[in-house]
């Protein structure tokens, strides 16, 4: 580590360990990640986080990376970024606004028949 590194990653603890050890620099940091900040934050890691902070060079790009992102999450994004940009990612398994589910229960012996008739009668353009 001491001869310099692309890429580093640890957690704040871990990474104020490095520092403490003289194993890394952190004045030279061009980016800083913060990947499952909402995780890092519930397991208590905010002081770790804000004392990485003050060891790094001012001038740097932050990204933050959160499945959630909760009045913690917001206030530490307003504190570590600067002109934000968010990138929100549909869920998992949740449908379009533009898609209309239906439900229908037939015996197994009819859903052929069943979705002939749905199709004729809907006159539908797409059916996946």
């Amino acid at each position: 580590l001491r001869g310099g590194v692309d890429v580093l990653v640890a957690t704040p603890g871990r990474l104020l360990d490095l520092e403490h050890q003289n194993a890394v620099k952190l004045d030279q940091v061009e980016i800083l990640v913060l990947d499952e900040a909402d995780r890092m934050l519930d397991m208590g890691f905010i002081h770790d986080i804000r004392r990485v902070l003050t060891k790094l060079p001012a001038k740097r790009q932050n990204l933050l990376f959160s499945a959630t992102f909760s009045d913690d999450i917001k206030a530490l994004a307003e504190k570590l970024l600067h002109n934000p940009l968010e990138i929100e990612v549909a869920r998992r398994n949740t449908a379009s606004d533009q898609v209309t589910q239906h439900v229908h229960f037939v015996d197994k012996k009819r859903k052929r028949e069943l979705l002939s008739h749905m199709i004729g009668k809907g006159n539908w353009q797409q059916v996946l």
